[in-house]
């Protein structure tokens, strides 16, 4: 019995760790925000999203499709509709009142793949606005303000926003957000989470899922965006990140518990996906006061 429920915390372990590197590879840009007082004439069809958007049901009801899928959105809810979705909607009540926040976001490590998707969150959020009407408060307040630093204001109203609706949606047993690849993806990437020290080599990981490097290739191009060897780089790059930012490790230890023997090949690979060295990384971002 004591060794299934050790496999089991290394389960939800590895869940979280792979929730954890999925937010640290999260990019999110505050683009704009909106009121808008509409009446019943309010309708589109099939539209296609640019940005991601954030839709704030302050009075009234619409209905909403969003990829063929529809919902009912009402006052006090709150609609995140991820960028390059098909939406239609058209208003039910006779006055509607919401705001809109535009912003972009991507996964860096699925860089094809709708973030929303990937983070198994839902589009229609009940109940949620209470929990978020101060940093929306702040940044209505200061619509049209010319200040230039007003955007560090919207740009962290908006992620204490995204934190609120993703924290009460987070269960206590998280869905790995790699569920909803295909199953021979979704084997790889536990299998790389679960041996942080391994640095595999693409018939390694082929043979893991009984395919042949070329099958392997083409199914990671299009589950990932990436060849299977610039993922596993990826990957390494944001758990250094992590070490490198928390730790006062020697850059020489965090290669060699990433797999990476030869320390010179982790800086370089380290500065063509990140831009800097982890010397530089660690100058920039680490615990510096250790020093």
């Amino acid at each position: 019995m004591a060794k299934k429920t050790n496999g089991t915390r290394s389960e939800v372990a590895g869940t979280l760790n792979s929730y954890q590197l999925i937010i640290d590879s999260l990019d999110i840009r505050f683009l704009h925000i909106k009121q808008y007082e509409l009446d019943y004439k309010w309708q589109a069809s099939h539209r296609t999203l640019h940005h991601s958007v954030l839709w704030i049901v302050q009075q009234g009801s619409f209905l909403l499709e969003v990829d063929h899928i529809r919902y009912t959105c009402k006052e006090g809810q709150i609609c995140i509709l991820p960028a390059h979705t098909d939406i239609s909607y058209h208003a039910i009540t006779g006055e509607l009142a919401l705001t809109s926040i535009n912003f972009d976001a991507e996964i860096s490590l699925l860089s094809n793949r709708s973030w929303g998707h990937v983070l198994n969150l839902p589009v229609v959020f009940d109940q949620a606005l209470h929990n978020v009407q101060s940093p929306i408060r702040d940044m209505l307040t200061h619509i049209g303000d010319n200040s230039p630093v007003i955007s560090l204001l919207m740009q962290s109203s908006l992620l204490r926003i995204l934190y609120e609706l993703m924290n009460r949606e987070m269960p206590d047993q998280p869905i790995s957000p790699y569920t909803h690849m295909d199953n021979r993806i979704h084997t790889i990437i536990h299998y790389l989470l679960s041996h942080p020290s391994r640095m595999p080599e693409i018939r390694e990981l082929a043979e893991l899922v009984q395919l042949s490097d070329s099958h392997l290739r083409k199914l990671f191009i299009k589950q990932t965006g990436q060849a299977p060897l610039h993922f596993v780089h990826s990957l390494k790059i944001e758990q250094a990140k992590r070490l490198l930012a928390t730790s006062v490790k020697p850059i020489s230890q965090i290669s060699y518990e990433l797999g990476v023997e030869n320390a010179n090949y982790f800086t370089r690979m380290f500065k063509a996906k990140s831009g800097l060295t982890p010397l530089q990384y660690r100058q920039q971002y680490g615990l510096w006061l250790n020093e």
